[in-house]
């Protein structure tokens, strides 16, 4: 009796540690097919994320429910392409902070839609590379330390819009050079 009560005990905290992810790389890590997306990441508005992620490979979407990813001073989250994938980086309702290179990225070909985000103490909130093509919509971009947005070359394409920016070192930059 007390083994299965063992093995239940068990199976319930190897699930629990699958559920409630500490660092948002396990929470990509677990996550499923969904909705068109090969990763669905659905974040716990009660929990606290530590740690970025890099997206290279797959279509992803971080569904934030409210939740903060702490990126710790590690270097962000980041979506890169080249010309021959299709990588998407969809992110909603979350607080990134404390990148310290950035918040989010985009890079190569890459694409995607940053929605009802804050974007938090940063070295910059948004950096954008060579052909992204990224929305974002009606987010915050706060006491980012160069730049709230950095677009690095002519290329990328950004539409922004109902987004707000203060307390940042320079809250727009275009054609930085880099």
């Amino acid at each position: 009796m007390i083994s299965y009560i063992n093995q239940g005990i068990t199976k319930l905290i190897m699930l629990s540690s699958l559920v409630f992810s500490n660092t948002l790389q396990e929470a990509y890590n677990n996550a499923v097919p969904m909705n068109g997306y090969q990763k669905y990441i659905i974040l716990n508005q009660n929990t606290t994320y530590f740690g970025g992620v890099g997206i290279f490979e797959e279509t992803t979407y971080i569904d934030g429910n409210g939740a903060i990813i702490n990126l710790d001073n590690g270097l962000g989250i980041w979506a890169y392409c080249d010309s021959t994938s299709n990588i998407v980086l969809d992110i909603s309702r979350c607080t990134i902070i404390n990148g310290s290179e950035y918040g989010i990225s985009f890079s190569g070909f890459s694409s995607g839609q940053i929605i009802n985000c804050n974007i938090i103490n940063s070295n910059y909130g948004l950096k954008l590379f060579d052909n992204s093509d990224v929305i974002i919509k009606n987010c915050n971009l706060i006491n980012n330390e160069t730049y709230g947005i950095g677009i690095f070359s002519t290329s990328p394409n950004l539409l922004i819009s109902y987004s707000n920016a203060w307390g940042n070192g320079e809250n727009y930059m275009e054609n930085c050079p880099g």
